[in-house]
């Protein structure tokens, strides 16, 4: 209950999803938008916003997740801004993520992990040659961003989360477009490009300042077609070059889930990514005693 005595929902709510073109593009993303529970009873407010890449498959979870939470004190009210292809699209719609999440120029495995996905009839090099990746970043942060902003009271506090080749996308946003966001989760996905842009970064700057959460489950390095993408190594291998750069400003959180698979770790990338990069802010919360 608020303090003029009303009273606050503990769940967020969906908004009617919409759908935007990106430049270059001959087809539209969905946009799902969950507002914060006290969203409608408290106007003058603004709230930080968490953007999620595949929207159709992960909106509800992470709404959920970020109810339970905010009800628990555990984190701020936030918006979500989920993005992707059009729910009714099914698994068929997944066939896009491969254009939306990687860049050109990205690099998904080495010679060993290609000849194991050849001998199971894929090629992603041919696959690899039609990236927009760049495109896509440039759609987030700019027309996507204006609409959100334009529809609901958003505050100058944006988050990226993405996990697989989401994680992948949301690795090469964090060096590609540092400044575009203040806090990141990259959950279980890290491509050659994002290693590269890395270094390249490093080179000419001495600061990263980012509130970075970087999880991936321990049963991927037992999964063949994970070891062939090099998800658990790769993932790994970015947080510990981050951890030794020793930047003054990034706040850096790495976990790896014992027992967890590519599916089953989720939830928990999402629950301690949130958590870790909204630390100060859940810190100031009021304390509600369990």
């Amino acid at each position: 209950m608020s303090d003029a005595g009303t009273i606050i929902p503990y769940a967020g709510s969906s908004e009617p999803p919409f759908r935007l073109r990106a430049e270059g593009y001959d087809y539209e993303h969905e946009i799902l938008v969950g507002l914060p529970p006290s969203y409608r009873v408290c106007p003058e407010r603004s709230y930080p916003v968490l953007w999620v890449m595949d929207g159709a498959l992960l909106f509800e979870m992470t709404l959920g997740i970020l109810s339970l939470f905010a009800a628990g004190g555990r984190l701020p009210e936030i918006i979500v801004a989920a993005v992707g292809h059009a729910r009714e699209e099914g698994l068929q719609g997944l066939r896009k993520r491969t254009a939306d999440l990687f860049p050109p120029g990205s690099g998904l495995t080495d010679a060993l992990g290609l000849e194991y996905m050849r001998g199971l009839g894929m090629d992603p090099e041919e696959e690899f040659k039609l990236l927009k990746g760049d495109r896509f970043l440039d759609f987030l942060t700019g027309r996507a961003r204006a609409e959100v902003a334009a529809r609901y009271r958003c505050a100058e506090d944006h988050a990226l989360f993405g996990f697989s080749a989401g994680g992948a996308f949301t690795g090469y946003a964090l060096f590609a477009k540092p400044s575009a966001y203040r806090r990141w989760i990259i959950g279980s996905g890290t491509n050659l490009l994002t290693l590269d842009l890395e270094a390249e970064y490093a080179r000419s700057h001495e600061d990263l300042a980012a509130e970075l959460f970087i999880g991936t489950g321990e049963l991927e390095a037992s999964n063949l077609a994970m070891s062939a993408q090099r998800i658990v190594s790769r993932t790994i291998l970015l947080a510990e070059n981050l951890r030794l750069r020793q930047y003054p400003s990034l706040n850096l959180t790495t976990r790896v889930y014992a027992g967890r698979d590519h599916f089953t770790v989720i939830p928990s990338v999402i629950g301690d990514g949130l958590q870790a990069i909204y630390a100060k802010e859940a810190a100031q919360l009021p304390t509600l005693g369990w």
